[in-house]
């Protein structure tokens, strides 16, 4: 793995992000970073806390995508507190979304279960479709979860209303029903 060998060669990224207009803050960066000796790589670029995990990750991708560009890794510190500050605070902003964006679908989890239960569509079969839609939910908060840098109480937040949800949920398939039984009978043939 590349990041395990000592680099010969130390580099700076500089990452800024300027508004589109007024044009002049964006040239005038450009110009003072080129006069500085930098260079432009027609690269994407993001930014991952770094883990046990990632090397092989990236490892992954990097033989997936070799044929048809490059991936290169480098290993960066923030050169000052108030920049490391600043990155965190930009993970945080991000996973306190992420984590909001699967609260509001866990609460329209527990009002599809408070739904079906008023229009009396308690079935085995929607059961099957609320377990199959819980399991989503909860390998989704794994996945956030896994990625890092979040604030706790965001993630508890999740963690309480995932808990009211599989509650909800054992609820419901106690009162679920066979197709059969849930419709109304009608009138019997001799």
């Amino acid at each position: 793995m590349a990041t395990n060998r000592e680099p010969s060669r130390r580099w700076v990224i500089v990452a800024y992000d300027l508004p589109n207009e007024p044009s002049k803050l964006r040239v005038r960066a450009w110009r003072s970073f080129k006069k500085l000796g930098a260079v432009y790589p027609s690269v994407s670029l993001c930014i991952l806390p770094d883990s046990r995990q990632l090397d092989k990750e990236v490892d992954a991708l990097r033989s997936e995508f070799s044929k048809h560009g490059s991936i290169f890794m480098l290993n960066a510190a923030p050169l000052s507190s108030g920049d490391d500050e600043q990155l965190l605070r930009i993970f945080l902003e991000d996973r306190s979304k992420q984590y909001e964006e699967l609260y509001e679908e866990c609460q329209e989890f527990l009002d599809e279960i408070a739904d079906n239960i008023k229009k009396r569509k308690t079935t085995y079969e929607e059961t099957d479709e609320l377990e199959q839609a819980f399991e989503g939910l909860e390998r989704w908060f794994q996945s956030i979860k896994g990625k890092g840098e979040g604030r706790e109480q965001d993630s508890a937040k999740v963690e309480k209303i995932l808990e009211k949800c599989r509650k909800e949920l054992a609820s419901f398939a106690e009162k679920s029903q066979p197709k059969d039984i849930n419709r109304q009978a009608g009138p019997r043939k001799p």
